[in-house]
């Protein structure tokens, strides 16, 4: 036993303690599924919310898997999500309403003079047959209110999913918060549901506070066609979302966000966020390419401006957006509850050494205003061609293997790591996202096989080494999964699930849980005790006396502090600042050192 635990403590040091979250998507997220959707036609005009201002059309829903629009659907399964059911549904004003697409009708519709609301329901079948979950809804002879013109549109629509009244107060469905608390994850991404990939304006337009994403919108997509709101969820939602689930959340702030933005959302998070909630905070995503679609054009020539490079620039961006949450949350949070992170690109370590090197040489130690560095932890799979899953997943292990081992290549792991622990970063490297980058890009060649190698008991115990052995155990932070649900398409298949209301559809999502639930295997004693403050600075006390042997393990699994210990305290002092784990009578617990 003695030699089992001894295997278990410093090897697997880190198995009980690893850190893992997810990037949430939209897939299921709201109970009124207008929400979800930003495909207004023949619209002449909107209002400052998003609303058409004329007769219009619709596209309440297209469930259709890719790409069955175009007479083939690349799943092997032709898995569809079941989207069945009686959607409730209202708006401001009155209009003539039709309804097509697949198993589609209109029925109840009540028009109340009084209260000048138009009250409707769509049914929705046709499940498991083609084209299932395709709606289209046809406003005509529209009337705001009765003293408008024809053809004047309507305001606050509602569609409520199956099973929700219109009176409901619930913002997300249950289906999606299940989803989300499937696995004990410690951290939630919201990047998708920003959208940050494609939300900047042209430099030098800065994003105005006042004129944010809010539940009072149209949608809660890209509103550009609409209103020229191009941010994705409203801080409102996110926050909502935040406090019921209850764990650590990742937000990106875009580039075009001034001082005055920042401060309000700093704001608005310290007065409405669980307390407990720590906030990691990133600039932008992958500002690497000048030529990216938008946050690519905006941080060049904001660079251009300040007469520095490309790469400077954002490294000066994320120093500036660590000051500003700095001034609203105090300095002594900084790399505690506001962990700010200066995300590289996995595949050139060279460009962290860019943002590092400008931040020391300009503003002093990133330590002072970064909490970690981020990578992503893709991998492909050496086999894309073979019609046998097993080999196809036996590829993946060697993909990773390669950047887990390989030191000459620039997918190395180690390199972004030790950077991070080079740097003394509190939060070490971390990982913004990850997973099996299997397929991509569009090609269908041995498509099905692809897929269905992402369905196989196999597939997850790939995903269970990705984030153990190859990540967490050589010394790696929080790591992100990329993402919560998706389709399997020749676009990737991303997703723990294919269906966001079963969760546990395949593999993937049970091999997550089993880890995040993995403890160690070790004789619990009966007392335990409370570790405090933590952070801490020189001295980590206990809420009672200590008399006995104490071990304090650094996150690669080295002994860093072992001593007898017959009072309540211990001097850490001399460790540099970073995440420790610390052994009392068996017991194992987790603390900062700052």
């Amino acid at each position: 036993m003695k030699k089992l635990l001894l295997l278990l403590l410093i090897p697997f040091i880190t198995l009980a303690q690893i850190e893992l979250g997810v990037n949430l998507v939209n897939d299921g997220a709201f109970v009124n599924i207008v929400n979800q959707t930003n495909r207004y036609n023949n619209a002449t005009g909107f209002d400052d919310n998003g609303w058409p201002t004329s007769d219009f059309s619709l596209v309440v829903m297209d469930g259709r898997p890719v790409a069955e629009w175009s007479g083939s659907i690349d799943d092997p399964e032709k898995y569809r999500i079941d989207y069945s059911g009686i959607y409730k549904g209202s708006f401001e004003g009155e209009a003539e309403l039709s309804v097509s697409g697949t198993a589609v009708s209109l029925q109840n519709i009540e028009s109340n003079a009084s209260e000048n609301i138009t009250y409707f329901e769509i049914v929705v079948g046709g499940y498991p047959d083609a084209n299932h979950g395709l709606v289209f809804l046809n406003f005509a002879k529209t009337k705001r209110s009765t003293k408008s013109m024809e053809n004047s549109g309507i305001r606050n629509l509602k569609i409520m999913r199956p099973g929700y009244e219109l009176n409901t107060e619930k913002i997300f469905t249950d289906e999606y918060i299940t989803l989300c608390k499937t696995a004990n994850f410690s951290c939630y991404r919201f990047y998708n549901v920003q959208n940050i990939w494609n939300g900047e304006p042209s430099y030098p337009y800065k994003s105005d506070w006042d004129k944010r994403k809010s539940p009072y919108d149209a949608c809660q997509l890209d509103m550009t066609n609409l209103n020229g709101k191009k941010d994705g969820w409203c801080w409102e939602y996110i926050v909502e979302l935040s406090n019921i689930l209850d764990k650590d959340i990742w937000i990106n702030i875009h580039m075009s966000c001034d001082s005055n933005y920042v401060a309000e959302l700093g704001k608005f998070l310290r007065d409405n966020l669980n307390e407990n909630i720590n906030i990691y905070v990133e600039n932008s995503n992958e500002v690497w390419s000048p030529t990216q679609l938008t946050h690519g054009p905006y941080n060049k020539a904001e660079a251009d401006y300040y007469g520095i490079s490309f790469d400077q620039n954002y490294a000066r961006r994320t120093v500036e957006v660590s000051n500003w949450f700095d001034n609203i949350f105090g300095k002594n949070e900084i790399n505690k509850k506001i962990r700010i992170i200066l995300a590289g690109q996995h595949a050139y370590n060279g460009r962290s050494d860019i943002h590092l090197n400008y931040i020391n040489d300009t503003f002093g130690p990133p330590k002072n205003y970064i909490y970690a560095t981020s990578t992503a932890l893709y991998f492909n799979t050496s086999n894309p061609n073979s019609d046998d899953l097993d080999e196809i997943n036996e590829g993946m292990f060697e993909e990773i293997n390669t950047q887990k081992d390989d030191n000459s290549s620039n997918l190395y792991r180690l390199n972004h790591i030790n950077k991070a622990k080079d740097w003394d970063l509190v939060g070490g490297c971390t990982s913004y996202e990850g997973g099996p980058h299997v397929p991509a890009g569009g090609s269908l060649e041995n498509l099905g096989n692809l897929i269905n190698s992402h369905r196989t008991e196999k597939m997850g115990d790939v995903l269970k080494y990705n984030y153990i052995e190859a990540w967490s155990e050589i010394g790696g932070g929080l790591a992100m999964h990329f993402t919560l649900s998706s389709a399997y398409t020749r676009y990737g298949c991303w997703g723990l699930t294919d269906d966001y209301s079963k969760p546990d559809r395949n593999f993937k999502m049970q091999a997550i849980r089993d880890l995040l639930d993995t403890q160690f295997d070790v004789e619990k004693n009966e007392e335990s005790y409370i570790i405090y403050p933590n952070p801490s600075q020189d001295y980590l006390y206990f809420n009672s006396e200590i008399n006995s042997e104490i071990i304090i393990y650094d996150m690669f699994g080295n002994v860093v502090i072992k001593d007898f210990i017959t009072n309540n305290k211990i001097n850490i002092s001399d460790l540099n600042n970073n995440i420790y784990l610390i052994k009392i009578n068996n017991n194992i617990y987790k603390f900062i050192k700052i």
